[in-house]
């Protein structure tokens, strides 16, 4: 059973003069090549979407240009964080937003600011109709709805979602998946302290997460009672809201809101004193995600799939092959020798003795041999580039059943 150490290491003692980090890049390269030259059966896994349970007790207030929605007689929770809120609920004329935090039961944070006009004591729904997949994912091999018992069509895009229902006012059991975008993670930065009033002791800026906000802001820190550290108090507002009430200094971080934290160091406070922090919005993309239609908010269901992974980048601290690879460690050490032998070496004083074009022939035929015998094996595993003559291209189901080709005179050869 061979493993990334073993290669290169085998490389090495081939061809010295590619030494150890050449000869841990081509084992690398070699084995990427070998993994993505076709879909192996050690790369598919299983996963499912679990829908969220629609949600929409209580009313919201929202307002343009802000991320914060305000509800009454609301009782959300963190659970409902990366899930979807519409204001109107499905079919209104507004859009769908992703939540991003919850800040109380009766506050929330949306990914993209409201676009809406003012709106007060709104009907709302919280549900979910975007899925992150597995940080391994690479495409779908199947999904399915094991409850209406037929396949979803995964060869969809936005575009045809929209074609159908730019309004997104179907739900139920859904019929397709369309890539939507990654998810984000919110890690913006956090400047130091600037004081704006007064000369008295300066507090400093902290993070234990990052700054989490959809956007810039600023902060607003306001010294309400002199004092030392720990007797002093002060009060905060987040851009235009209002001041907090007052809050004891404290020599150890103290919260503000979206990650952002503030202590106050051994030192005389002054009553009036004043200082901001400003803070930058960061957006990192994480996995892909989908778009079910129609939305799945009126029964729970499950959409079980397969799917085809990526492979793990071979190193030292990840030294373990698929056991499928490991058994024939020598397919990867035939495809780096290869690449060994085209190397003529590093300059003039240094030449790779083992440079030999027809060497590298021989070993390319004899890796092209064996990945063949690969194939075979991984075949006989588990048959999966199966087609069929004559297959009907619009078999009956749920979507394209024969009332719904005879309602829509176009041909619709992209599903």
């Amino acid at each position: 059973m061979d493993t990334f150490t073993t290669l290169w290491n085998r490389l090495q003692s081939r061809c010295p003069a590619a030494g150890p980090a050449l000869s841990q890049q081509l084992i690398q390269d070699s084995f990427n090549q070998l993994a993505e030259r076709r879909q192996w059966s050690w790369l598919m896994k299983p996963g499912a979407f679990f829908p969220a349970n629609l949600y929409q007790t209580g009313t919201v207030d929202v307002t343009p240009g802000l991320f914060t929605v305000s509800g009454t007689g609301t009782a959300w929770t963190v659970a409902m964080v990366g899930i979807q809120i519409r204001i109107g609920g499905i079919g209104s004329s507004y859009p769908t937003y992703t939540i991003t935090q919850v800040l109380s039961p009766t506050s929330l944070v949306m990914d993209q600011p409201w676009t809406g006009p003012t709106l007060t004591g709104q009907q709302y729904q919280i549900f979910q109709c975007y899925f992150n997949v597995p940080s391994d994912f690479n495409y779908f091999y199947s999904l399915i709805n094991p409850t209406n018992n037929y396949r979803l069509w995964t060869n969809c895009t936005e575009a045809d979602f929209d074609r159908c229902d730019a309004q997104r006012a179907n739900s139920g059991p859904s019929f397709g998946a369309a890539f939507y975008g990654y998810t984000a993670t919110y890690l913006g930065t956090i400047d130091p302290v600037l004081q704006v009033r007064g000369s008295g002791a300066v507090p400093v800026s902290t993070t234990g997460s990052g700054y989490s906000f959809p956007a810039n802001g600023t902060f607003t820190v306001e010294i309400t009672t002199s004092g030392a550290s720990g007797a002093a108090t002060f009060q905060w507002k987040f851009g235009s809201g209002a001041y907090t009430t007052a809050v004891t200094t404290d020599v150890n971080p103290i919260d503000l809101a979206y990650g952002v934290q503030v202590y106050f160091p051994v030192g005389t406070y002054v009553i009036g004193d004043t200082f901001i922090i400003n803070v930058t919005a960061g957006v990192l993309s994480g996995v892909p995600r989908y778009e079910l239609w129609p939305r799945p908010i009126a029964t729970p269901y499950v959409y079980p799939f397969l799917y085809v992974a990526r492979h793990d980048d071979l190193s030292d601290t990840n030294p373990v092959l698929p056991e499928f690879i490991a058994r024939r460690g020598d397919v990867v050490l035939e495809m780096a020798l290869a690449c060994c032998a085209r190397f003529p070496g590093t300059d003039h004083d240094h030449p790779n003795i083992y440079y030999d074009l027809s060497l590298a022939d021989r070993h390319q035929i004899a890796a092209d041999k064996m990945v063949n015998e690969l194939e075979t094996q991984d075949d006989n595993v588990g048959m999966k580039n199966l087609t069929w003559a004559n297959s009907m291209e619009y078999a009956p189901s749920p979507w394209l059943d024969g009332s719904y080709l005879q309602s829509h005179a176009w041909p619709y050869a992209g599903w």
